[in-house]
């Protein structure tokens, strides 16, 4: 007669282990912790218990440690959790892009989408914890601050454009074709308002300047949100042309330029934000003016699509451009403000 001798299956339980039978089975069944387990041994069901209870205990602690620490560093927070989403899904697609050949357009870069709106995910998850409910809510009603002067909304679609045409004329380009200048507006910001400008905003405006205002003045609020925007795109500075622009490269000037570029900006929404009392609405209208700018100023001038036609001269004066423009305005009405 030979004795078997059953096999430990599962010995990780109370200190020295438990011996369960391999018709026993202890299953992981949700992130709480929750146990479900099969057999006959008291010993068994002891352990589990204990297991149980003490995953339990631990994914609370992990919680409200988490909470707590979001309540402290709220704005800290956004800003880490917003690089982490947006750089985890947009430097894969950018690389993506780069290897796929020529005139083809891989599906799998479309995960780009996700880190293009990691601001605005950022913002309702750090407002979800800390507000619930309600503060998400809030937050989203921002988008129904449509009621402005129609002003406003010519501002934000025009201003920039208008600005990069004063540099290319300001550069001796040709007098511009107008009707097909025109025809190109539309276009331009239809292509710009999902890639960007709608991801964007409700993470930017709709929730890091207003907690920003809350501490700081307007000015150093306004220099905290364009270092942090411009820090963002570091993942965008691997492909030619989704961040800088692709006919300067990627070096010390270009991205001195583009911290510039983004600086000057920040001023400018800083200013229509106070204006439009915080209408995300105009925020998103007047990001896509930005992004559409150098296109909307193409059709005008074609003459800007040729490599030889001193586009980084046009490029520079129109940052020069928006800054003294931009920083002018904007710094006359914070100081009525403050």
């Amino acid at each position: 007669m030979t004795n078997e001798r059953n096999t430990a299956y599962n010995s990780t339980y109370p200190k020295g282990g438990v011996s369960c039978s391999k018709d026993s089975l202890v299953v992981n069944q949700t992130l709480v912790f929750q146990i479900k387990f099969y057999g006959k041994s008291p010993a068994l069901r002891v352990a589990a218990k204990r297991y149980a209870r003490s995953g339990f205990l631990f994914s609370n602690i992990l919680r409200i440690r988490m909470k707590k620490l979001i309540q402290n560093f709220p704005l800290l927070s956004f800003v880490v959790l917003n690089y982490v989403i947006s750089w985890t899904f947009l430097y894969p697609c950018y690389r993506i892009l780069l290897a796929a050949p020529d005139d083809t357009f891989p599906p799998l870069s479309l995960i780009g989408l996700i880190g293009a709106y990691g601001p605005s995910f950022a913002a309702l998850m750090i407002v979800a914890i800390l507000h619930g409910k309600e503060g998400v809510r809030v937050l989203l009603k921002s988008f129904s601050k449509w009621k402005e002067h129609p002003g406003w909304y010519l501002y934000a679609i025009l201003f920039p454009a208008v600005l990069y045409l004063i540099a290319a004329l300001a550069h001796g380009h040709s007098l511009p074709d107008i009707k097909q200048g025109l025809q190109n507006i539309p276009l331009a910001l239809l292509i710009a308002i999902p890639f960007g400008p709608l991801g964007e905003e409700l993470g930017w405006r709709g929730y890091f300047l207003p907690e920003l205002l809350k501490k700081h003045s307007t000015v150093v609020s306004t220099i905290i949100l364009g270092f942090v925007w411009t820090v963002w795109h570091l993942a965008s500075f691997t492909y030619p042309g989704a961040a800088i622009p692709s006919f300067l490269g990627v070096g010390p000037w270009s991205v001195s330029l583009y911290l510039c570029e983004i600086m000057a900006e920040s001023f400018v929404f800083t200013y229509v934000y106070l204006k439009t009392r915080g209408s995300l609405i105009i925020a998103i209208l007047l990001h896509a003016g930005f992004n559409a700018s150098a296109n909307i100023a193409q059709g005008f001038f074609p003459s800007l699509s040729d490599p030889s036609a001193g586009r980084e001269g046009v490029f520079v004066t129109y940052i020069i451009l928006t800054g003294v423009t931009a920083l002018g305005l904007a710094l006359l009405s914070f100081r009525r403000t403050e």
